[in-house]
Formats: structure tokens, C-alpha cells, sequence
């Protein structure tokens, strides 16, 4: 009988399952959020960096204080989409790689599955009090999950070489 090789094992298939359902709940968690409770949480993100980018804002007007605040929430809110989509494309296609081995269109798969996600994500967010879904967000999280698709790759095959140096009599059955 083949050894396994590294990403075959059972509790990484698990490991991998398990941290992409946890990222797909996640995020559904935080568009389930109605537009005030949304706010709250970009808010607090949204404090931080104008704290750091911006350490006169106290002594702003009243009108300027809100532009800088409306301006920074919305990058942050974007970014936010960006980044969690990245972790969720890297989770795909770590999970899906664990599963299914070596199979060309696996990036592609993992890509459609993020993007398909997000297309339900913003279609989900229509049905929440005061929140609305938005194409350009698609876009977005589907760039965040290529970009993440594309590290998991970088990571498997670094991770590959570092193995079959270790094992050089282990090959994939």
C-alpha cells in the first residue's frame, strides 16, 4: 500500500472542512448583522485607523470629522470583504485540494465556489433590515478569493517540496 502523502490525511481533510465551514458561517454571521449592528462593527475598525491615520480628527469640524469617518468606514468595510474573501478562497482550495489531490481545475472550482458564495451572500444581505446587496461587493470578494485561491497554491507547493525533500520515497498514488 502508497503512503499518503501530506495533504491526503484524514484530519487535514477534516482540519481544512471544518475551517472553511467556520469561515463560511462567518460570514454569513456578519451579513445576517442589520445595518445598524453592521455599522457598530465596521465602526470600531473604522475609530482604530482614523486614530492612527488621522491623530488630529478631534480637532476637526463637526462636518469634517463625518467625512473622514463615512470615507474611512467605507474602505474599511471594503477591505473587510476583501480580506475575509482571500481566506475563504485560501480555505477552499486547501479544503478541496485535501480532498481531490492534484486536479487541474482546481482553482478554478475553488474560485467559482467563493464567488458563487458571494453572489448568495449579497442576494442574503437584500433580506436584512436596512442592508443592501451590492454587484461591486461580487467583485470584490471574488477578487479576494482568486487572490486567496492563488496563495493556497503558492502555500501547497511549498509545502509539496518541503515534504518530498523529507520523503523522497513517498509518491503520490
Amino acid at each position: 500500500m502508497m503512503n499518503q502523502v501530506s495533504w491526503q490525511r484524514p484530519w487535514i481533510r477534516a482540519a481544512t472542512t471544518l475551517l472553511t465551514l467556520a469561515v463560511m458561517i462567518s460570514i454569513f454571521s456578519f451579513s445576517s448583522e442589520n445595518a445598524e449592528a453592521s455599522d457598530a462593527t465596521s465602526g470600531v475598525f473604522a475609530r482604530a485607523v482614523i486614530s492612527v491615520l488621522y491623530p488630529e480628527y478631534d480637532r476637526e469640524t463637526p462636518e469634517q470629522q463625518r467625512r473622514i469617518y463615512d470615507d474611512v468606514q467605507h474602505y474599511v468595510r471594503k477591505s473587510a470583504h476583501f480580506l475575509i474573501y482571500l481566506i475563504f478562497g485560501g480555505m477552499i482550495r486547501l479544503c478541496l485540494f485535501s480532498w481531490f489531490g492534484r486536479f487541474q481545475l482546481l482553482n478554478l472550482a475553488a474560485w467559482g465556489c467563493g464567488t458563487l458564495f458571494s453572489v448568495t451572500d449579497e442576494l442574503h444581505q437584500l433580506m436584512i433590515d436596512g442592508r443592501s446587496g451590492q454587484w461591486t461587493d461580487v467583485l470584490l470578494d471574488s477578487a479576494g478569493v482568486m487572490a486567496g485561491v492563488i496563495i493556497a497554491r503558492l502555500f501547497i507547493t511549498f509545502t509539496e517540496r518541503i515534504y518530498r525533500r523529507k520523503h523522497p520515497n513517498d509518491r503520490p498514488g
